[in-house]
């Protein structure tokens, strides 16, 4: 009886062994997976992990890289003409208005940044000529400032932005109208050589 209990035992484990084998492997597919961790560490010692799958996720993370190539052109492209900002109201320094497109911008410019490691942008402030020159040119300052502080926000590294000002010179619209006037009142991101 002995023996035939202990070949029970055997013939059990077999049998268990076996079939997970067949339920992860042949079934769920999941015994040539392979895992790489990669931990990263930013300034602010912040842990970043990715998980890369080589086998299953080989094409992902090949279709990833890809669209991150597209998001970084597009974002050269977007900065090489000046991403503005428009729609500040006068004399305000803020612009409420600006948070989905600039979610989007903020996001696709830390890629940007992550790829490229010397790249620095400069965000210009804008004004229209109602008021003085110099009130206007400390308006068009707060203005880059306001952007600036939203990258921050967004955990884009301070020395990685300049911020300047040149108040109600340059417009791209006439003044003489309150739609054009609303067109000047604007900051630009530009991507600065170093």
């Amino acid at each position: 009886m002995k023996a035939s209990s202990g070949l029970f035992a055997v013939l059990l484990i077999l049998w268990s062994g076996a079939s997970t084998y067949w339920y992860v492997c042949k079934i769920k597919k999941d015994c040539d997976k392979q895992t790489t961790e990669i931990v990263s560490e930013n300034k602010q010692n912040q842990s970043k992990k990715i998980i890369i799958s080589p086998d299953k996720d080989k094409s992902q993370n090949e279709k990833t890289e890809k669209d991150t190539i597209s998001v970084i052109n597009k974002l050269k492209e977007k900065l090489a003409d000046g991403y503005t900002l428009s729609g500040f109201r006068k004399n305000a320094s803020v612009n409420s208005n600006i948070e989905n497109d600039f979610n989007e911008f903020a996001e696709n410019l830390k890629i940007y940044f992550e790829k490229d490691a010397s790249a620095k942008i400069l965000i210009t402030g804008y004004t229209d000529n109602t008021g003085t020159p110099e009130a206007n040119f400390l308006v068009g300052k707060k203005r880059a400032e306001f952007l600036k502080s939203k990258l921050l926000e967004k955990g884009i590294d301070k020395s990685r932005i300049e911020t300047s000002s040149k108040g109600q010179k340059d417009p791209v619209s006439d003044n003489k109208t309150q739609k054009g006037r609303k067109q000047n009142r604007r900051a630009v991101i530009r991507l600065i050589n170093n």
